[in-house]
């Protein structure tokens, strides 16, 4: 009987790829009513293509449409129509690992082509990713990555292999990160949203080895002006501060002497010339100031580092999520 009835000619616009269940048979049935109402139902899976919009992945809302249409009747002879309100319905217990389905919305329109003008109904579903499974594989193991490349700015800046091995390992760890993530992504020729998170990672990570790079120029350095510096200080006996100034010129060498009186417990009498850096503690001397480049010493380099990164780092989370979660949804 079933066969013996015509039907129309329906099919899937957007479908890719569809199949019939049949096992243990065909799985359809056809109702015929008192009053001449026909209702055939058929059990069939659709595959369907639905294009998508990655630039705020994982972060992003798709919208993907499920249409019905004649292939061969136009207008003319069959107009589609929706049954009712609960037309299209979405069962209870499906669920989606990555995605949370909204309840769809449905519509029905005329197409025209080039045969003639076909109605058409479209079934719209909203698919809001889950975007759990990132946080957990993605953005805290990456978030983590950037905070340990900042525990070389309280290491000591003598310590060369531990800052350099830290710097090194969390650069080649976020390199791993971001090439195991975006080899199981689709191929795209934009940016994603996920994508600058990464690379936004990977510049703090990179920029935290280029600071000991940094601090290790300034330090070379400061330690060449220190050997070049002219001026060298000795205690004599008669409690006077001798300031020794050596000038180096082409032709002769000259000397020049200065003598800074200060004061000394008890009488000595004998004249002795101590350098003043084998003396521990060693006086201070208010006039002599530090070497160093550019007026930039590694130990303040070092200070506005444990400042600047993490606050880097707080206001683009702070502004990345703010961005991503509450921007308008594109399709």
């Amino acid at each position: 009987m079933v066969k013996q009835i015509w039907v129309p000619d329906t099919f899937f616009p957007n479908e890719k790829k569809s199949f019939f269940h049949e096992a243990t048979s065909h799985n359809s049935f056809l109702r015929i009513d008192n009053e001449g109402n026909v209702l055939r139902s058929i059990r069939l899976t659709v595959t369907a293509n639905c294009p998508m919009n990655l630039l705020s992945f994982p972060l992003d809302k798709q919208v993907c449409a499920l249409e019905v249409e004649s292939y061969g009747y136009d207008l003319i002879d069959i107009v589609y129509h929706w049954h009712g309100e609960n037309a299209v319905t979405i069962a209870e217990d499906v669920e989606l690992a990555h995605f949370s389905v909204s309840e769809p919305r449905f519509i029905e329109r005329v197409i025209s082509l080039t045969t003639g003008n076909y109605s058409r109904l479209t079934a719209y579903f909203e698919f809001k990713r889950n975007i759990g499974f990132y946080l957990i594989q993605i953005y805290f193991p990456s978030s983590l990555i950037v905070v340990i490349s900042w525990v070389s700015f309280w290491l000591n800046r003598e310590a060369v292999q531990a800052r350099v091995a830290i710097g090194v390992n969390t650069v080649l760890t976020m390199t791993t990160l971001m090439t195991s993530t975006n080899s199981s992504l689709p191929k795209v020729s934009y940016v994603k949203s996920l994508d600058i998170f990464l690379g936004v990672c990977f510049f703090i990570v990179f920029a935290s080895l280029l600071e000991y790079a940094a601090i290790g120029y300034l330090m070379k350095r400061n330690r060449s002006l220190l050997n070049t510096s002219p001026v060298q200080y000795y205690e004599t006996g008669d409690g006077m501060l001798r300031k020794e100034e050596k000038k180096e010129r082409k032709k002769s060498k000259s000397k020049k002497d200065t003598t800074i009186k200060i004061k000394m417990d008890g009488d000595q009498q004998v004249d002795q010339r101590i350098p003043l850096l084998s003396m521990v503690p060693m006086p201070p001397i208010p006039f002599q100031k530090p070497a160093t480049w550019c007026g930039i010493r590694p130990a303040q380099v070092d200070l506005f580092s444990r400042v600047a990164f993490p606050a880097f780092f707080i206001v683009f989370h702070f502004m990345y999520w703010t961005y991503y979660l509450y921007m308008p949804t594109t399709h």
